[in-house]
This record gives structure tokens, sequence and C-alpha cells, in this order.
């Protein structure tokens, strides 16, 4: 189940495919937002109240691995807002000069945890490296935060190496969450706020990865650059409420931790905390 390197070349296309498709059904009422999949559920709830900031505007929401949504965008997609889990991804579309000056920003913190088989007798992230754990679910590293704060907790324990052959990887940290409701690995990472989407009764969090061993989780927000200037005023509205008192209820009831909204630092490319 690990990717290959047509696998991987594969996935890309069709992915690019995808939004090569997006772009042609393009029309001027639409605001398009790429999100981190783990933002899928929530702004799914959002979305009827943004719509009505301006009658006639449609939001356009497209969820998916925040490093892949980068290299998307990167490529030309039609994007006009981007949230990534990680601050990796924004320091590169930064560094490509592609953000409106001055609308990066924090959003939303998170939380990793370990989840398993409802029935599993995972106790700890220790206990990974037991015989009888043969399948640990991971997102792919290169383009998953998600997988790369993993990697980074399991260095942490010095287990990286030891459970190296055991990783299944997932193109984004809901296929992760999959894996393990359908009992195809025998453990998995993801976001405090996955766990909150899973059907009773199919996994239970283990443990949460303690805050020293990772980089902090947070949710950057930014406006793409655009050529269309006539279109800035719909997009700061959708940004606006994402940064509202209103929408951090929804953000909230669905896991998401208040960061509260703070401006990225200038010209690094690197958000304070």
């Amino acid at each position: 189940m690990k990717h290959t390197s047509s696998s991987w070349l594969a996935y890309l296309s069709t992915i690019a495919f995808g939004f090569a498709l997006n772009a042609s059904s393009l029309f001027a009422g639409e605001v398009r937002l790429a999100a981190a999949a783990s933002l899928k559920e929530a702004l799914d709830d959002l979305k009827p109240a943004i719509e009505k900031l301006s009658p006639g505007t449609t939001l356009v929401v497209t969820t998916g691995a925040s490093g892949m949504l980068q290299q998307q965008i990167t490529n030309g997609a039609p994007i006009d807002i981007f949230i990534s889990a990680a601050k990796k991804p924004m320091e590169g579309l930064s560094q490509s000069k592609l953000l409106t000056e001055g609308s990066r920003k924090i959003l939303l913190k998170n939380e990793l945890v370990l989840i398993a088989p409802e029935k599993s007798k995972l106790t700890a992230i220790t206990d990974l490296k037991d015989k009888a754990i043969k399948r640990i679910g991971v997102g792919e590293p290169r383009s998953v935060p998600a997988g790369d704060y993993a990697l980074q907790t399991l260095t942490h324990y010095e287990l990286n190496a030891t459970l190296a052959t055991k990783f299944v990887y997932a193109k984004d940290v809901r296929q992760v969450l999959s894996y393990v409701e359908r009992g195809e690995v025998d453990a998995g990472f993801v976001y405090a706020s996955d766990a909150l989407t899973s059907q009773s009764g199919t996994i239970k969090v283990v443990t949460k990865a303690p805050s020293e061993s990772h980089e902090p989780i947070v949710y950057e927000i930014a406006a793409i650059k655009q050529k269309d200037k006539t279109r800035k005023s719909e997009i700061q509205k959708v940004i606006t409420y994402l940064e509202s008192q209103d929408a951090l209820k929804v953000w909230q009831k669905f896991g998401f931790l208040d960061a509260g909204v703070k401006t990225a630092a200038k010209d690094t490319g690197r958000a304070p905390l």
C-alpha cells in the first residue's frame, strides 16, 4: 500500500486534471477556496452563512492535502483563498510571491492524536513497536502535514526508524481515518478534529501526541494574488467571516482550537506563535 513513483505521478495527474475541469467552469460569482482535508465538514457548515454575505456569490470549496494544494496553486490552479494545515505550504507560496501582501494569518490550531480500531488494546504511542502492530496509517509526509507531524512525534520517541516498515501512507489525513475505521491498519495518526468526525464505535483515541513532540499545528489562511481585481472585495468578505467570532464557534464545534488570528511575519514567511 506504499506509494510507488508511478502511482504518485498518477495521483498528481488526477488532481491536476480535476483543477483543469474546475477552471473551465469558472464564473464571476465564484469565490474559490482550497483548504486542508481536515476542514471539510466545518467548511460545509460555514458555507451557507458565507454565501449570505453577498447574494449571487457562490463559495466553491476544494479540500485535500495541503502540500498537494500548494503545488496546484503554484501551477496556476484557479484559487482565491488557501487554508493550509501547516506553515510549510504557505511559506512555499509566499516565496513564490503568490500571496496577496498582508493577507497571511494564523487562523486555527489543532492537536495530533493516535487512533486505533475501537477494540484495540493500544494505550500509548510507544506500544506501536509491539509485534502485534503490523500496519500504521500515516499521511504522506511530503504533502500531508499530519503525516509530517506524525513522523516528528515518532522521531521524538526514537521510533521512526524502528516503525518505518509498518507505515501505510495515505493521500490525506481523512484517508488515514478511513483506514483505521475499516480495520485496514492497526493504528493511525490524525488530528483531534478528524477523530470527532468518525462513525461512532469504529475507532478510539488512544492518546494525544505531546505538544513538545512536534511543531505547533497551526492552520494559516491567505488570499492568492489575482489578476482580476474586481473580485477583491468578495474574497476579503469571505476571509473576514472565516476569521470572525461567529465562524470560530463553528470551528470549535468541529474540534479546532482558537489561535487568536495572528498576522504572519512579513518577508520571512514564518508565522509567529
